[in-house]
């Protein structure tokens, strides 16, 4: 790994500087720094699906080759293998929901066809039936799965109630989605509702996206779900509420409505026309949230309705919806809110992006694939 620690990035240091009246403050503004970096030497870019307490290793998952890779801190490739096809140590479908470090020698891998864990070199040690399914839409690196210490946790249905759910005309709140299990038997520990207060239950009914984006910290789990601006701090395992963070977006932020399921791709047009929270990480002391942009309502309006990702419809998403927008906190103080130049994810509270700011990662083709790592400092 190369480190990159005295590099203060002088454009993005420069746009945490810029202050909006809304976000006025007279304390320390943080900037984005580049703290570390992670060279693979591969041709096709792998995905970030989680990484190890200690930063010493690193999963990924390659959606041209499907391929699964443990990388070292190093970069170099500790094992390599394709899983989704036929043979006695596939996961048993193209896709997996989620995968992660399972203890110290062991991947936990979770597909709607079960429950598959690996040694590390992917080969497969057991294969366990699952009595529930994950609520998510996303695929290899979802949300709805996630082990911490002896817990897993779940976004999930039970498989005996999954009709009477999804048929459900406020699915928002029809059920205890958030589940905390035991790690060994998932036996279900304690279940809970989406709270009260985030705007997918004061408007209840069905949405594209309910799974939350979680982080752990000691024996507390924040949730933030991707429709509604809101931090919450529960309490583990007992899933009890302790408290939340407004978020405070400002006038870029569009709040979405339930969509109307007698109307075709209503969701999508729903979900083009409004914001959604993307990303949030703990870094330094600091809370940092993002959330994406939202298409003029009468630019989606003139849209056809009989067509989801045609060329207007995608030229309306990169126009809009690729931008970013970032906000950073001190406890429950908003410090700062406004763009960078550079599209970051996290996992585990790790910062990343596939590129610097201002650089399009995918402009040219590369040697070798290369991951940065960022902090608020």
């Amino acid at each position: 790994m190369k480190n990159f620690l005295p590099l203060l990035l002088f454009t993005v240091f420069l746009a945490c500087s810029e202050k909006t009246q809304e976000t006025q403050t007279s304390a320390y503004i943080p900037g984005l720094v580049i703290t570390d970096s992670l060279v693979i030497d591969r041709l096709t870019k792998p995905y970030l699906i989680d990484v190890r307490e200690d930063k010493s290793e690193y999963l990924f998952f390659d959606f041209q080759t499907d391929e699964l890779l443990r990388v070292a801190a190093s970069g170099e490739i500790l094992a390599i293998a394709n899983r989704s096809e036929d043979g006695k140590d596939s996961f048993k479908t193209r896709y997996f929901s989620t995968a992660d470090f399972y203890g110290e020698d062991e991947i936990l891998i979770i597909t709607h066809a079960g429950a598959f864990i690996y040694d590390l070199d992917f080969i497969l040690k057991e294969e366990k039936p699952i009595d529930f399914s994950l609520v998510t839409r996303r695929i290899g690196g979802s949300n709805a799965a996630e082990i911490y210490k002896d817990y897993l946790y779940t976004f999930s249905v039970e498989n005996e109630d999954g009709e009477k759910v999804y048929n459900s005309d406020d699915l928002s709140t029809a059920y205890p989605f958030m589940t905390i299990r035991d790690l060994d038997s998932f036996e279900i520990l304690k279940s809970e509702y989406i709270p009260s207060q985030t705007q997918i239950a004061i408007t209840p009914g069905n949405y594209l996206s309910l799974d939350p984006i979680i982080r752990f910290s000691g024996d507390e789990i924040f949730v933030l779900f991707p429709n509604s601006p809101e931090l919450y701090i529960y309490e583990l395992p007992t899933l009890v509420l302790k408290s939340f963070i407004s978020l405070q977006p400002g006038k870029e932020y569009k709040q979405i409505e339930p969509l109307d399921k007698k109307i075709n791709f209503d969701g999508f047009f729903k979900s083009l026309a409004s914001s959604q929270f993307t990303n949030y990480a703990f870094s330094n002391g600091y809370l940092l949230t993002q959330f994406e942009g939202a298409v003029p309502q009468e630019e989606v309006d003139a849209l056809p309705r009989n067509v989801v990702g045609d060329e207007r419809y995608m030229a309306l998403e990169k126009k809009y919806k690729s931008k970013n927008y970032y906000q950073i906190f001190k406890d429950q103080e908003k410090l700062w809110e406004g763009t960078w130049d550079v599209n970051l994810s996290s996992v585990r509270n790790v910062l990343y992006s596939n590129g610097k700011p201002s650089e399009d990662p995918d402009a040219v083709e590369k040697d070798v694939q290369t991951i940065y790592f960022y902090e608020l400092k």
